[in-house]
């Protein structure tokens, strides 16, 4: 893969004024690699020596690149990457932000983006997950996720029970706080906080994983891809719903007898890996990190 224009995507609130995002077009620009950037960084971007171009929308900037690069944590990593996937150009994250799992580089080695020029990193293949939230057959909410997909009980402290549906693998029934439905991307996240298994992250599978459970049904269950499932909740008490999360955002509470249907992506995420750094080493690095 060839990469000869690269639109860069910053969190503002950890690159205010563009600090880092200047030190990544540098050094793109004397490896010959065409930067593309928000109309509103124009005023920070005024040097001719740099290889720049400007660009009004994000969709626009999506379509004009080979890559994309994104300053910032995992959040804006896994935003970004999913509408990248959706235009089936890779991603390539500098870390910001505490943990960056999904990153390629650290603050301190912007120095690196030189290898994208010589060809020299690899390319994963991240599986996503479609969800929509459904009541009655109405359309609630459809989203795209990397990561994973949270429901829980609507009161603090109060139980609820979940009904998983696998078709074609048939019904799981939980006592919990909550439930986890993640990828193998996720599996590093909330899902393995609450004791779910660590997914090699190029896997093709499922975890569910329940949170605080009250039933012997403890474990993660992991499901093979073929499955689509449909989550639904239930509480004791007749006025409590239930309270969903995707990919850590677009926080809403549901009624309980809405379903959330969920189900492999036709897309892929596509993360972009420099160096032979391997993910159990990021691991070991990263989860014992003070």
């Amino acid at each position: 893969m060839i990469l000869r224009k690269i639109a860069i995507f910053p969190n503002s609130e950890y690159d205010r004024e563009y600090a880092y995002t200047g030190q990544a077009v540098r050094v793109l620009s004397e490896n010959g690699i065409l930067s593309i950037l928000s109309s509103a960084a124009k005023p920070f971007f005024q040097d001719l020596s740099l290889s720049v171009q400007f660009c009004d929308t994000a969709d626009g900037m999506m379509d004009a690149c080979d890559a994309i690069l994104v300053l910032g944590g995992d959040g804006t990593m896994i935003d970004y990457s999913v509408r990248a996937a959706e235009k089936d150009k890779p991603a390539i994250g500098i870390n910001l932000g505490h943990l960056g799992f999904l990153m390629a580089l650290e603050r301190t080695e912007i120095e690196k983006l030189a290898l994208l020029a010589q060809d020299d990193f690899t390319v994963e293949s991240r599986m996503l997950l479609d969800a929509q939230i459904l009541l009655g057959g109405e359309l609630l909410h459809s989203q795209r996720i990397l990561n994973d997909i949270v429901a829980a009980s609507g009161v603090r402290s109060k139980i609820a029970e979940f009904s998983l549906s696998c078709t074609p693998g048939g019904v799981l029934d939980y006592r919990a706080d909550g439930i986890i439905v993640a990828t193998p991307t996720g599996s590093t996240a909330y899902s393995f906080s609450a004791g779910g298994p660590i997914i090699d992250p190029t896997a093709s599978v499922f975890s569910v994983m329940p949170v605080c459970p009250h039933s012997l049904l403890s474990r993660a269950v992991l499901l093979a891809p073929e499955n689509a499932l449909t989550l639904s909740g239930r509480t004791r008490d007749a006025f409590t719903d239930i309270h969903v999360t995707m990919d850590g955002k677009n926080a809403r509470m549901i009624p309980k007898e809405a379903e959330i249907h969920i189900r492999k992506s036709e897309y892929t995420a596509k993360i972009i890996k420099i160096g032979a750094t391997r993910f159990y080493d990021i691991l070991e690095t990263k989860l014992n990190k003070k």
